[in-house]
């Protein structure tokens, strides 16, 4: 019983200093997060608008929010966006995780490609695409001048696919995380399960 208590009191005592410095974080993500969670979700149930205030409407604020056109093309598109990006995301980075896994020549030098736009911020992302998607000086201007006048494409100035334009820079800048992993994962696979999938006639 004391033999118990003791290696329950060491390892309460084990990396004490860790512990210790990791309650300030700790207390700011319970304040900042749930607090603020807590906070928007009772303040959700009055008729708050600029200012808060305690005078409690129910469900009504939730009634009028889905009435609202906007709320519900945000939705459409949140959903769209969603779907999209985790399916194609997926399946792009598992491309260029297998193909990478084929141990080619100046690996390295294509995984930094692939890997380089999730290192930059949202900000570069959204002006680097924004200039991309521009129809005056982007892709639209650059296939115009090689001769073909009537080729249009420009996302950002239509409403019905200006959706698929941000996906188009999200799946830019997020693919490459999923390559890193996939490839992480494949690499991780031990050499005797290929060499066995090898002898059952899997090509691999």
């Amino acid at each position: 019983m004391i033999d118990r208590s003791q290696k329950r009191r060491s390892r309460i005592l084990r990396n004490l200093n860790a512990k210790l410095a990791s309650v300030p974080m700790i207390l700011t993500a319970l304040v900042v997060f749930v607090g603020c969670t807590v906070w928007t979700i009772v303040y959700s149930f009055t008729d708050s608008k600029l200012l808060p205030r305690l005078n409690y409407v129910g469900l009504e604020q939730y009634a009028r929010l889905w009435v609202t056109p906007r709320w519900l093309v945000a939705i459409k598109n949140l959903a769209i966006y969603g779907t999209l990006s985790l399916i194609f995301s997926l399946v792009i980075g598992f491309v260029l995780a297998a193909l990478l896994d084929r141990k080619i020549r100046f690996e390295n030098t294509f995984r930094t490609i692939f890997l380089y736009p999730f290192a930059l911020s949202f900000i570069v992302t959204g002006l680097v695409w924004q200039w991309i998607l521009n129809p005056s000086y982007g892709v639209q201007s650059v296939v115009r001048n090689l001769g073909w006048t009537s080729f249009t494409f420009d996302p950002l100035y239509d409403a019905d696919i200006v959706i698929y334009g941000l996906l188009i820079a999200g799946l830019w800048q997020g693919t490459g995380l999923v390559m890193c992993l996939m490839l992480a994962g494949l690499r991780g696979i031990d050499e005797d399960i290929w060499k066995a999938s090898r002898v059952d006639g899997i090509p691999t």
